[in-house]
């Protein structure tokens, strides 16, 4: 078993109060991620409690992705952590941290702790990518 930490930053050029909106529905999750496409099962929106329920489409083979919100301190960050996660992964805290740089511009740090079952180079490869890819999209929504 392996445990580390990743962190993936993302500078978007909207307000903090604007920024936080927009991530407190688990639907604009499900709109930044172009792959494996979400299926919303759980609660819609980001609240201490919500249940995070989803189901990630891969064309070939659905998945399932369940945790909670443990953690939501307004236009600071919130913290899921997961209870059920498919491979390769064992365990999972996330926490999404949003600070204003400017009156027009938010940096948002994703750290995701977790323990994998495979060495953190895979992992992070797998985790970057989807970074990556959220922030592409992130991009085209709110500029």
């Amino acid at each position: 078993m392996f445990r580390h930490t990743f962190y993936y930053k993302t500078e978007i050029q909207q307000p903090i109060s604007d920024v936080w909106s927009f991530f407190q529905t688990n639907e604009n999750l499900a709109a930044i991620t172009a792959f494996p496409k979400i299926n919303i099962l759980g609660d819609i929106n980001v609240f201490e409690g919500a249940i995070v329920h989803l189901q990630l489409d891969f064309i070939f083979i659905k998945l399932e992705w369940k945790g909670k919100i443990t953690k939501v301190v307004d236009e600071a960050y919130f913290m899921d952590e997961a209870e059920q996660l498919p491979f390769p992964f064992k365990s999972w805290k996330h926490v999404h941290a949003f600070k204003k740089i400017t009156n027009d511009e938010t940096r948002m740090i994703d750290r995701v702790e977790y323990e994998a079952y495979v060495p953190p180079f895979i992992a992070n490869l797998v985790l970057k990518g989807m970074f990556a890819d959220r922030k592409k999209q992130l991009k085209k929504k709110l500029g």
